[in-house]
């Protein structure tokens, strides 16, 4: 255990010196920075030494740097302020704003990052803008990849998630904790295709195998759906060969592993575990509460629809207690239960803006099967929850912004001062 608190230690006082790392490297585009540290953050859990309040103090000082650049920010996406000035309107109702303080920060940082990052993109190369989310992709999976080693290797697994108490373990990381990570490897095989680097395409194998055991059903799926995606994408007549040559070297990979590891075994005991056959669609307490939100709006009218029930305060707070203290799972419960249909509409508004913002703007196969990928993640995660696991959210928005970003092979004297000496290489797909 001692060196897993040594781990956890560097990752809490290394996060923070990151920050003002990336703030002064990279400027406005550390904001492609933030779904790592705050992967970090949820890692740190074990007896942290520096107070909370640095955590709060560090993201909002990076957002408020970014804006004091981008003034302007909020005509890429009004449905964001609307929101915010409506979560502010709800807080008049809140009695305990301590207990809600991690969710408050953190869907205001959301909500304020959403159009920041559209006003950011603008300024930039695209091809920049993504060789920088690459490095935050392997920054973000390598973390992920040491926590997972660790916690194993130390047997720590406080939240016995499903069970797991042994072999491949997660440490801190619990459920929706994994969404980010789809992404994160999506954005690094599509950096395997173009650039064919060995430590890519290393994390990326150790990443999906680490996945493939968690039993994440939503995880697995999309990261598996992201491969598809990227494979459609390079699919050209041109990288036939690259296509080709990367199935085989999986194959003989993913063979290496099935053959050589006990990962068949450890994957059927805790397919068992989860028990998923049993489990019926009707049995889901996530689908459930639909129903019952529905009857304490409409049949009992215990609170009202438009204004919900209290900002992020759902546990125990509807269906009278039926399933306990458990709090919604889903978004649109979620949402609904505490910003009522006003805040739902809202941030559905926002959601899709951004959306349709982004295929608006694209022109590239890679631009539109990237967003076709980014919209069912959107939508799957919608469905199953949460969007106060900001961190998948900051990432699933620097992916869509990225048509926004400026055509690196545009004509040189078009392109901005700060873009004309940038020297990347293409992705010409």
């Amino acid at each position: 255990m001692n060196v897993l608190k040594l781990f956890f230690m560097l990752l809490e006082i290394g996060t923070p010196l990151f920050g003002l790392y990336i703030v002064l490297t990279k400027k406005e585009l550390a904001v492609i920075y933030l779904p790592p540290l705050l992967f970090a953050q949820l890692i740190v859990t074990l007896a942290p030494m520096l107070p909370a309040f640095l955590a709060y103090l560090l993201f909002s000082a990076i957002i408020l740097f970014l804006i004091i650049y981008n003034l302007n920010f909020f005509r890429y996406n009004i449905f964001s302020l609307l929101l915010i000035l409506w979560i502010f309107f709800l807080m008049q109702n809140v009695t305990d704003l301590v207990a809600i303080r991690p969710f408050l920060f953190a869907v205001i940082w959301l909500f304020l990052l959403i159009p920041l990052i559209s006003s950011i993109y603008e300024k930039h190369a695209g091809n920049l803008v993504f060789n920088e989310m690459a490095k935050s992709s392997l920054l973000l999976l390598t973390i992920f990849i040491l926590n997972v080693i660790l916690s194993s290797f130390a047997g720590y697994a406080p939240y016995a998630m499903y069970g797991i108490t042994s072999g491949i373990l997660y440490g801190n990381l619990y459920a929706t904790d994994f969404n980010v990570l789809p992404l994160a490897l999506f954005v690094v095989l599509i950096k395997v295709m173009h650039e064919r680097k060995i430590i890519y395409f290393l994390v990326f194998a150790v990443s999906l195998a680490f996945i493939l055991l968690s039993l994440r059903r939503s995880v697995m799926g999309l990261s598996l759906l992201g491969i598809a995606v990227v494979l459609y994408i390079f699919l050209t007549p041109r990288n036939f060969k690259t296509i080709a040559a990367f199935i085989v070297f999986i194959g003989v990979i993913g063979s290496v592993i099935v053959y050589n590891t006990n990962f068949i075994q450890i994957f059927e005991e805790r397919y068992e575990l989860r028990n998923l056959d049993d489990r019926e669609l009707k049995e889901e307490k996530r689908f459930l509460e639909y129903e019952l939100l529905y009857k304490d709006m409409f049949v009992y009218q215990e609170y009202n629809p438009w204004l919900g029930y209290g900002l992020f305060d759902s546990g125990g707070n509807y269906g009278k207690g039926v399933l306990g203290n458990r709090t919604l799972h889903a978004d649109l419960t979620n949402i609904t239960h505490s910003m009522g249909f006003i805040g739902l509409g809202l941030y559905l508004m926002m959601m899709v803006w951004a959306l349709c913002q982004g295929f608006r703007h694209s022109r590239k196969r890679i631009e539109w099967a990237t967003l076709v990928f980014c919209s069912i993640i959107f939508l799957v995660y919608t469905i199953t929850g949460r969007y106060t696991n900001i961190a998948t959210f900051i990432f699933l928005m620097l992916l869509v912004n990225l048509p926004r970003t400026l055509e690196f092979s545009a004509k040189r004297e078009k392109l901005p001062p700060q873009v004309q000496n940038q020297k990347v290489r293409k992705l010409s797909v």
